[in-house]
């Protein structure tokens, strides 16, 4: 049996708020939608045996309609084509309060798609393959059962995979609060399984022979900068994996320019060593440290945004010299009233439609 392992997707993400002057989306949302058709349509490329989605399909637990649609049309598409998908819920798009429903449900309801959201130990039968899922679990009450659950339902047949979405070992996290901590299941459990398809960790990486993560098919921080997306083609029989690349928008965090004892005009000097071609539509991050007082102060923020005006995005973190009058503002992070309404949203823990509130609110904040 041949798998296509792919994973955080994110439907829905959006940040910056730029717009794509093709669709009138936000130009965030538009790449990540990009990249989720490019894996798309690699499957109907490959054909495998199986599709496998471990986990955080969408950013949000109450997706945007237009997420939702181009999930729901790619879905369709996988589907028509005969070809199993396995997929679970991620933290990302599970519920804190359980009577709120899950979109998963609608998932469900595809043929050839088997889509484990409920807290438990799913296991299905796709050829002769036992396919066990456990989804993101709220509370960790939840998890230990599932993984019980787990011992009781594994059967004599040779060939298993285990599918689930947290951190492995609590070694590979991505520090959100209510990230699951993946106990090793096989020493846990006893149970061998010939594949361990894994999802929330947003790097490829091998965590032990049978067991990998594929990373996630577009980045959500500078954090993921250094990172590659796409996605994992596993032969069961074989055991050989090869990861395929996708192409998505750069991330660069730039060198670190100390700035001690430099005056303004070397610092925009050096500054415009890094403005190379390499940051043409790419996020980009400029870290300025070590800041003399007065060359802080001379620092004009328009004329340093036009030697990156190539860029999609500047970031730009300062900080200045401490010193006993400015020590309660020593760093500054410059951005946009709209960014940093968007960004407190993001780190709001709410069920709410953040993406209109994120709209609404650059509305208001960018009037006059």
């Amino acid at each position: 049996m041949k798998l296509l392992h792919f994973s955080d997707t994110h439907l829905g993400f959006s940040e910056y708020y730029k717009i794509d002057p093709d669709s009138g989306l936000n130009q965030r949302e538009q790449d990540f939608y990009d990249a989720w058709h490019q894996v798309i349509d690699a499957i109907m490329v490959h054909r495998p045996d199986v599709v496998v989605h471990a986990g955080d399909l969408f950013h949000t637990p109450r997706p945007s309609n237009r997420a939702i649609r181009t999930a729901l049309e790619s879905i369709q598409k996988i589907s028509d084509a005969g070809i199993p998908l396995v997929i679970i819920a991620g933290n990302h798009e599970t519920p804190r309060i359980r009577t709120t429903g899950s979109i998963f449900e609608s998932l469900a309801l595809f043929p050839h798609v088997h889509a484990a959201y409920s807290s438990a130990c799913e296991v299905w039968q796709i050829n002769d393959v036992d396919f066990y899922c456990i989804p993101h679990c709220s509370l960790t009450e939840e998890m230990d059962g599932a993984f019980e659950m787990l011992k009781v339902k594994a059967r004599a047949r040779a060939n298993k995979v285990f599918v689930s979405h947290g951190a492995w070992g609590g070694d590979f996290g991505m520090g959100e609060f209510n990230e699951q901590r993946l106990p090793d299941v096989e020493v846990l459990t006893g149970v061998h399984f010939d594949y361990i398809a894994l999802g929330h960790y947003h790097r490829y990486v091998t965590v032990k022979e049978n067991a990998c993560y594929p990373g996630s098919t577009e980045r959500t921080s500078l954090n993921e900068h250094n990172s590659t997306c796409g996605y994992l083609l596993v032969d069961l029989e074989s055991g050989e994996r090869e990861y395929v690349g996708i192409a998505t928008r750069p991330m660069i965090k730039l060198p670190t320019i100390d700035c001690t004892g430099l005056t303004t005009r070397t610092i925009y000097d050096k500054m415009q060593e890094l403005a190379t071609p390499a940051v043409r539509q790419a996020i980009v991050q400029l870290v300025l440290k070590n800041i003399e007082n007065d060359a802080f102060l001379q620092l004009d923020v328009r004329q340093i945004d036009e030697m990156f005006a190539e860029a999609f995005y500047l970031e730009k973190k300062f900080s200045r010299i401490m010193t006993e009058s400015n020590r309660f503002a020593s760093h500054a992070k410059i951005e946009s009233l709209p960014i940093e309404f968007e960004r407190f949203l993001a780190r709001e823990n709410t069920e709410l439609d953040i993406q209109k509130i994120a709209q609404l609110g650059a509305h208001y904040l960018e009037s006059d």
